[in-house]
């Protein structure tokens, strides 16, 4: 579970900046770019209902969603899981982390496992269509 192309590059991308001085962009007033939590939130509830229903598919077009904004957006990502697998029962703990065995939620889970933001999504989506 290695970093994706698109995180590697976003993290050269963050050195080479800092070698030039120019201000992070976590620093940098946010212009819009991505999508809104909310929107976030009901896609990966609709994805998961998809997959509930039996459309394989629905995590494909997941991924094609997902894919711009996975390197500059991964908190806003892993606060989304985190988000909508709160409802979720668990006999375990909170969130994915506590589905898998841990009660941690998923962005801890991310971080210890080293998951990437594409795989925490799709987990999280596959545990929410099982809830279903």
């Amino acid at each position: 579970m290695g970093l994706s192309n698109r995180e590697r590059r976003a993290a050269k991308q963050r050195k080479r900046d800092a070698r030039r001085g120019v201000t992070a962009p976590e620093e940098r007033a946010d212009t819009g770019r991505g999508l809104p939590a909310a929107t976030l939130q009901a896609l990966l509830r609709r994805a998961a209902a998809d997959l509930a229903d039996g459309r394989e598919e629905a995590l494909a077009e997941l991924r094609g969603v997902l894919a711009e904004h996975l390197a500059r957006r991964r908190t806003e990502i892993l606060a989304a899981c985190d988000a909508v697998l709160a409802d979720l029962p668990s006999s375990s703990g909170p969130g994915l982390a506590g589905a898998l065995g841990t009660a941690a939620p998923a962005s801890e889970w991310a971080a210890a496992t080293g998951a990437t933001t594409e795989d925490v999504a799709l987990a999280t989506v596959r545990l929410l269509a099982a809830h279903d």
